[in-house]
């Protein structure tokens, strides 16, 4: 997961400013993005020395013990996805009641970001992403895990051009 850092303005509503560390771990970049399933952080991880996207569920499904361990059971699935169409899934963790899980840090865009810079694809492009994105999917049912949210936001096209969901 990936994208670039959120702007000036943005920042005022972050929860974790750029330098915090977050449960004495990883230690915050910046806001990548936010949206309906909560906010997306770029952060370094201390222990391991390497750079992740903390993502954060937003606080209100906090309160909901059926969201909680249907996320849990989720990122235990996800866990087990190795291929190199899919950002991995490391970790997860809590800290002041909000609940998030580590991930592979993306350095690209998402493909939605892409496709309104750019607009359409070209077709032999368009094709290669497509099946990047097939061959993930593939992988990932594979170990008995379903996206449940593939739209153009959740798709990161890497610094080679490499679709990753």
């Amino acid at each position: 997961m990936a994208g670039r850092l959120a702007t000036s303005e943005t920042l005022d509503n972050a929860r974790f400013l750029p330098g915090a560390v977050v449960a004495g771990r990883y230690r915050v970049a910046g806001l990548i993005g936010r949206g309906g399933m909560g906010e997306v952080y770029r952060a370094d991880d201390l222990k391991l020395g390497q750079p992740v996207a903390l993502k954060f569920l937003p606080a209100k499904l906090a309160s909901e013990p059926t969201f909680i361990e249907r996320f849990y059971s989720e990122v235990r699935h996800a866990r087990g996805v190795s291929h190199p169409n899919v950002c991995r899934v490391y970790d997860v963790g809590e800290i002041e009641g909000r609940h998030f899980l580590s991930m592979e840090y993306v350095d690209g865009e998402d493909l939605a970001s892409l496709l309104r810079r750019i607009g359409r694809l070209p077709q032999d492009k368009a094709i290669e992403i497509a099946r990047e994105m097939c061959a993930g999917l593939g992988a990932a049912h594979d170990k008995g895990v379903l996206h449940r949210d593939l739209k153009p936001g959740n798709v990161m096209i890497d610094g080679r051009g490499r679709a990753k969901i």
